[in-house]
């Protein structure tokens, strides 16, 4: 792991959580609990994490069509906005898939019909994060601090 790395992986630690198997963490100064933030700093954590975790693999690969982008959505029928993380390859087959509609040359796909449709490249993005995970330590460590913090706030 390079000093930069290390060094950014020490700042991570002293200002988010450090998640363990046990739910609990260890900053540099002492301890914090996760069970004692509420449901809202959870997924603030959880966010702060997650975008570190989506710039460190998308810097990492050359193939930027695997890159996971985040943008603004709103979803049908609502007036809030929700933010939604996704690889390019699912932004682009949807965006050609809904001008094919609009020129009647296919039909709007089902989630299920793009989930088969890409399922490819799903797996060729599930084995870029995977190889990444045990090559980058620090990309191992974020996937594993997301992981303690999204089952604390899935356990609640």
């Amino acid at each position: 792991m390079t000093r930069l790395q290390s060094a950014v992986l020490l700042g991570l630690c002293c200002s988010f959580l450090i998640a363990s198997a046990a739910a609990k963490s260890f900053a540099a100064e002492g301890q914090i609990v996760i069970e004692d933030l509420s449901p809202s700093q959870l997924r603030r954590e959880i966010k702060k994490i997650e975008t570190e975790f989506y710039r460190v693999f998308n810097a990492s690969i050359e193939d930027k069509n695997l890159a996971i982008l985040c943008y603004d959505h709103l979803p049908t029928g609502s007036n809030i906005k929700e933010e939604k993380c996704e690889p390019q390859f699912a932004i682009d087959k949807r965006s050609k898939n809904v001008n094919d509609a609009q020129f009647g040359t296919d039909v709007l796909f089902t989630a299920k019909t793009m989930q088969r449709e890409l399922s490819e490249e799903f797996a060729a993005l599930t084995e870029a994060m995977t190889n990444l995970a045990v090559e980058n330590e620090y990309f191992a460590e974020l996937n594993s601090i997301l992981a303690a913090l999204r089952n604390e706030l899935n356990n609640r």
